[in-house]
């Protein structure tokens, strides 16, 4: 099914929020598609923002075989700032399309890092040989900056094939692919819209525009596939 992922059409608000409080309390989340503010002590000297993007990863077991993939057109705020990808095959696990990545410091206002990274024609077919389906996105990007106490950023996906996404995403959107025999185990979890925070909350946050693990309750293989990646801290 083609979907399209756009908070300017409003096909889908798929946005995310996280704060490090000072105040040592933790309120419940706001609305769908925005996280919680969560309560953590910042360092008392914190260092500078960090920021970082890729294209997206591989790295799985398939057939016995280690395949990976490292970080595609990766960037960093405090090293390289900008990449460039053509297509990326990881035979036979997925292909990527053209890329890029970008991390900047707005060191003419807030002092934000920010980073942001986008594809197209992503296709896995290694569920395919277990009767699963071909997945595709057309085009994703993922974006985040850091505020005050914390992170926000947003995802976008057009083209989305191989699953059923609703019409509105929340974060973390978890989808189990199965095979002819549904009462086997899963071939595939796909989590769109993923974000990632450590625990407890510290302001930062990874967010995955898609994000699938294979076989994740056992199989004859195993590991995961990220695409579209930022990470941003405000606290270094």
């Amino acid at each position: 099914m083609a979907q399209a992922i756009r908070n300017r059409f409003a096909v889908v608000a798929a946005c995310a929020l996280v704060v490090a409080s000072l105040t040592g309390t933790t309120s419940a989340a706001e609305t769908t598609g925005r996280a919680s503010e969560h309560a953590s002590q910042p360092p008392e000297s914190p260092a500078s923002p960090v920021s970082a993007a890729s294209v997206g990863s591989v790295d799985a077991v398939i057939d016995g075989q280690r395949v990976r993939q490292d970080p595609i057109a990766p960037c960093e705020v405090d090293g390289q700032r900008e990449a460039e990808s053509g297509a990326v095959s990881v035979d036979p696990v997925a292909g990527f399309g053209r890329g890029s990545s970008r991390c900047r410091m707005d060191t003419e206002g807030s002092g934000a890092a920010e980073a942001e990274t986008s594809g197209r024609a992503f296709t896995s077919r290694v569920l395919r040989r277990y009767g699963g389906p071909l997945l595709r996105v057309s085009s994703y990007s993922a974006s985040c900056r850091t505020v005050d106490r914390g992170s926000e950023g947003s995802v976008e996906l057009r083209g989305v094939r191989g699953i059923d996404v609703p019409s509105d995403i929340p974060s973390n959107h978890t989808v189990l692919i199965h095979g002819p025999d549904e009462s086997q185990p899963p071939l595939a979890r796909v989590t769109v819209n993923e974000m990632v925070t450590p625990s407890p909350p510290d302001g930062s946050m990874t967010l995955n525009a898609m994000r699938i693990e294979l076989f994740p309750e056992g199989g004859p293989d195993s590991g995961e596939i990220v695409v579209g990646s930022v990470s941003c801290d405000p606290f270094g």
